[in-house]
């Protein structure tokens, strides 16, 4: 779950539960002022957290459609993954796409645009994504990447990566654990942890 639907749930759950014990309470318990008083003071810190959290949660939303309106939009290649380990999202670190473009005066340009989540799934590299600069900032307006081609995808990729000929072989390959014989899926040159016996593989073949 990306964290901006995570913190607008989480912020609803903070003003719908609190008010539905505590509403009931100043009604029973309106005869007696102190004790409805002190039912509702209950209610200020769960309410201040939850509208805090939902203005949170809707901010990138609401920034995305301005970058949309007022920015330059952009088609770029993932040609990386970074992480953020001070930010994790369901126990994994915040997620950024390394993602290189022609910009608007045709040059090279590479950006980092979070992701909003933890997980790569989604997000392959070499894939196609969208992103938006304004004002010298840059976000991701994609929700997933697109197995598409763009103009010049060549030439972003091979001067990111000497070693690589072609958008294709910066896709995830068929390679062979040697320690168990697991099939994996792993980049060249790329190195992951089995999900069968635990030993990290790194994919040893050379570009032709």
């Amino acid at each position: 779950m990306k964290l901006d639907k995570f913190l607008v749930i989480f912020g609803l759950l903070f003003l719908i539960i609190p008010l539905s014990i505590c509403v009931p309470m100043i009604a029973l318990f309106q005869d007696e002022p102190m004790t409805a008083l002190m039912s509702g003071g209950i209610l200020v810190p769960f309410v201040t957290i939850g509208i805090g959290c939902v203005i949170a949660g809707i901010k990138p939303a609401l920034k995305r459609k301005k970058f949309l309106k007022e920015g330059i939009s952009y088609y770029g290649k993932i040609v990386s993954y970074q992480t953020d380990p001070s930010v994790h999202i369901n126990g994994s670190p915040l997620l950024y796409l390394e993602v290189r473009y022609f910009d608007r005066y045709g040059r090279i340009s590479n950006v980092s645009v979070s992701t909003g989540s933890g997980s790569k799934a989604g997000f392959n590299l070499g894939e196609t994504v969208q992103i938006a600069e304004l004002n010298g900032e840059s976000i991701l307006i994609s929700d997933r990447s697109q197995n598409i081609r763009i103009q010049g995808e060549d030439t972003l990729i091979m001067t990111y990566n000497s070693g690589a000929q072609s958008i294709d072989q910066l896709r995830p390959e068929s390679y062979f654990c040697p320690h168990c014989g697991a099939n994996l899926m792993i980049v060249r040159g790329q190195t992951v942890k089995c999900p069968y016996c635990d030993s990290f593989v790194t994919n040893t073949r050379q570009y032709a």
